[in-house]
């Protein structure tokens, strides 16, 4: 019985002095293949994308995070948002019929409403 204690008591010091924190940590960027889109002349395409660059960059926000600690271990990991999902985002909103092509018109729209609009 004496012995069981002091082997108990032994593997309990070894533990003790000798554990450390396992952790682990990933990033994940979710970044989704762009949009194709047309525009009907030069002039579109410049004030779109003049728009786009006015626009927040959601590049580097952080759209979620978890962690799990249990005792001694933690995992965690976190999941960004690239620059094509702002591109992707500006493009539905400009791109009023859908059709893949962004007129003057609507990339004026898309321009005059680009710095009130955030595109979460």
């Amino acid at each position: 019985m004496q012995r069981a204690s002091l082997l108990i008591a032994l593997a309990a010091a070894l533990v003790l002095t000798t554990t450390g924190c396992v952790s682990a940590h990933r990033t994940i960027v979710n970044d989704p293949d762009r949009i194709a889109v047309n525009f009907a002349s030069e002039r579109a395409g410049r004030v779109f994308y003049e728009a786009l660059s006015r626009m927040p960059d959601l590049g580097s926000r952080e759209e979620n995070r978890s962690s799990v600690s249990l005792i001694l271990i933690n995992v965690g990991s976190r999941i960004i948002t690239g620059p094509s999902a702002k591109f992707n985002a500006a493009v539905a909103m400009a791109d009023s019929d859908r059709n893949g092509m962004i007129t003057e018109q609507e990339a004026d729209i898309f321009a005059s409403t680009a710095n009130l609009a955030r595109l979460d």
